[in-house]
């Protein structure tokens, strides 16, 4: 399938900020089964590109002058297989890095206890394992935007029984690591099959999406997108991975100055129009940033 990205995230304040940082994971990398056709960042200066620690292409953006408004926008195309993603390369990390716990996917006693009655499950066949544990990390914490923030712990969420895409991918990989299975959190793009979104909230956290990986010896890395009790595959379009949000979030920064900060996020990811070539036209090269 070849999906249309656009990503925009503007950031505004009341009085100028001075001085603002921003790490930004806004562009996928093409891997067996995902092929990026073209990609460009717009952005309101120039940004350095590098690969971060868990090989994400990222970049970092300094503005060091007075401002009262940021403007970052990603835009592209992804062509991705229509089948489960599974990556069979543990990447520049032996997959063990992934049993690390973060604040983020610590668990408590009640999580803990969840948990358990899954790991007999896990010695027959770990795949099938992390089927059943998918559905039930769903039915557990229904999909609810509004009641969790970025700082949301797996924990806390999993007490509140609701919460985004975000808490799903941290209380499922808190959960694979309490089962000694290495897992990660992932952060994306989700085509949605009912069309283009229309601009409310949820469709927006949707599009830009959060589901895991989990390694399975002898297959690689495999995606679990737990808020919709599917396998990642065609649809996905991986971008940054990590131990958790925080090491795989598209947009991350501080600055200094600046009051009344507000910030807003237009995500759309739609099916692309293919159009047929002409004789002695050639494919168009990729355009990445």
């Amino acid at each position: 399938m070849r999906l249309s990205i656009i990503h925009e995230t503007k950031y505004r304040y009341t009085s100028p900020a001075n001085y603002t940082i921003q790490y930004l994971r806004l562009s996928p990398q093409s891997t067996i089964q995902q092929k990026v056709l073209s990609w460009n960042l717009d952005l309101p200066g120039p940004a350095r590109p590098f690969l971060d620690g868990f090989g994400n292409a990222a970049h970092v953006l300094v503005i060091d002058k007075p401002h009262q408004e940021i403007r970052i926008r990603a835009r592209g195309e992804v062509e991705v297989a229509d089948e489960p993603l599974t990556l069979p390369d543990a990447g520049p990390h032996r997959p063990e890095l992934y049993m690390r716990s973060t604040d983020l996917t610590a668990q408590d006693q009640a999580l803990t206890e969840f948990t358990e009655a899954f790991r007999r499950q896990t010695a027959n066949s770990r795949a099938a394992a992390l089927e059943s544990l998918m559905a039930a990390v769903r039915e557990k914490v229904d999909y609810q935007p509004g009641v969790t923030h970025v700082k949301t712990s797996a924990a806390q969420a999993f007490a509140r029984g609701a919460g985004v895409c975000q808490d799903h991918a941290h209380v499922f990989v808190s959960c694979c690591r309490q089962l000694n299975i290495p897992a990660r959190y992932v952060s994306g793009y989700l085509a949605s099959k009912n069309g283009p979104a229309n601009g409310n909230d949820a469709e927006t956290e949707m599009a830009s999406h959060a589901w895991a990986e989990a390694w399975i010896e002898g297959a690689g890395w495999q995606g679990f997108d737990v808020a919709n009790q599917v396998r990642a595959q065609g649809r996905h379009v991986r971008v940054a991975v990590g131990l958790d949000y925080l090491d795989a979030c598209p947009v991350r920064g501080f600055h200094r100055g600046g009051s009344g900060e507000s910030l807003g996020v237009e995500v759309h990811v739609d099916e692309a129009l293919v159009r047929q070539k002409g004789v002695g036209e050639a494919d168009e090269g990729a355009d990445q940033q």
